[in-house]
């Protein structure tokens, strides 16, 4: 049995580690986003101090009077962000406005420029929705295969073994000390791998996975895919404007902090309103209340309040976010994941150079019997 347990410890191993590595390292990046992307952008995202923010709907004037057109996305000062960042009909650029003067400060191509492109090969290798299904069943791998095989193969066969398996030896060669990197700081990272592993599966396949939390809650109610919510097209009513969505959010969640406002695509898309209950990154649960609306008559959609929605629903929406990403437990597991992320790497290369070496002893041995048989 352990050794068919090695054996697909192995082969997995191998062939999802080269993915788990890259998905790894660029998770690693992408945990200290909202610093970096600071660093590298500061005149796009640093506001010129105030007593109070300039008010939005200056800000939306002042953008459709520059460019020509409406304006359809608004993201609203929040974490990293101290400015505003919108979008207007017909280009795709991100346009940022400082929220202390109301004066624009340029435009992006992507929102936070290279930390985006990160988070891109982080989640889909580049590749598109292809790219997501390949690092979803990675993670998959990862949190069920990988993570329980060896644990298994690293639980010692006798008790008095298992510090062993729980330091590294001082003075050893270097195929020892090979050994015991991928044993021990593999099992010390094995729930932690998990976690990420488990939450990033979230992210491919997101209606698969809050199925399966839903039946682990005895959640009943179903969560809507939002892909599936269609407003009701009208052609005698008029679609509503960012001014009138405005007014509809400032209505709703006035103990929350305006997070996004993106207006529909198409004349069936919806009106999306976000809010979020911290306005600078914090730890714990992240509260963060959403709603769509039918973009002619106003309905209701679905609206996700992180406080009265179906356990099911809380346990994905409230808490995979900071999980996934570390901001769970504040700067302390920002930290522990950014080397978390390294953990796939490393133990795919030590994997490596073990199954190398057990390789070219195996074949010394062979090569050994035939002499002695002939």
């Amino acid at each position: 049995m352990r050794k068919f347990i090695l054996q697909v410890h192995l082969w997995v191993g191998l062939v999802a580690g080269a993915v788990l590595s890259v998905v790894g390292i660029t998770g690693s990046v992408y945990v200290f986003q909202p610093e970096l992307t600071v660093v590298l952008y500061p005149h796009l995202y640093k506001a010129t101090p105030a007593a109070k923010a300039v008010e939005v709907r200056e800000v939306l004037h002042q953008a459709e009077e520059q460019f020509g057109s409406e304006v359809v996305t608004i993201n609203f000062p929040l974490r990293e962000l101290e400015n505003y960042i919108l979008k207007v009909k017909r280009k795709k650029e991100w346009l940022f406005y400082d929220a202390g003067t109301g004066s624009y400060l340029g435009e992006m191509e992507l929102r936070r420029g290279l930390l985006d492109e990160v988070l891109e090969v982080h989640r889909t290798l580049t590749v598109g929705e292809k790219g997501s299904v390949i690092t979803g069943t990675c993670a998959l791998l990862l949190a069920f295969v990988l993570v329980s095989s060896g644990v298994m193969l690293w639980w010692p066969r006798k008790k008095r073994r298992l510090k062993d398996g729980l330091r590294l030896k001082p003075d050893v060669s270097f195929k020892r000390r090979t050994y015991d990197l991928h044993n021990v700081f593999g099992f010390y990272f094995s729930i932690p791998l998990a976690i990420v592993a488990i939450t990033g599966v979230y992210f491919a396949f997101p209606n698969q996975t809050q199925e399966t939390v839903n039946t682990i809650t005895r959640t009943a109610e179903p969560m809507p895919d939002p892909k599936q919510l269609k407003s009701v097209y009208r052609s005698d009513v008029p679609s509503m404007t960012i001014y009138q969505a405005l007014d509809l959010m400032d209505s709703k969640y006035g103990d929350y902090y305006k997070r996004y406002l993106i207006l529909p695509k198409d004349s069936v898309g919806y009106v999306y309103l976000s809010y979020t209950y911290q306005a600078a990154i914090s730890a714990g649960a992240q509260y963060r209340p959403t709603v769509y609306l039918d973009q002619y008559t106003a309905d209701v959609l679905y609206e996700y309040d992180p406080t009265a929605a179906p356990l099911g629903h809380r346990v994905t929406r409230n808490w995979f976010i900071p999980l996934h990403f570390g901001e769970v437990g504040g700067y302390l597991t920002r930290g522990l994941w950014f080397l978390l992320g390294l953990m796939p790497g490393m133990l795919w290369v030590t994997g490596i150079i073990i199954w190398r070496g057990k390789a070219r002893k195996g074949k010394y041995v062979r090569s050994v019997r035939n002499k002695v048989v002939s």
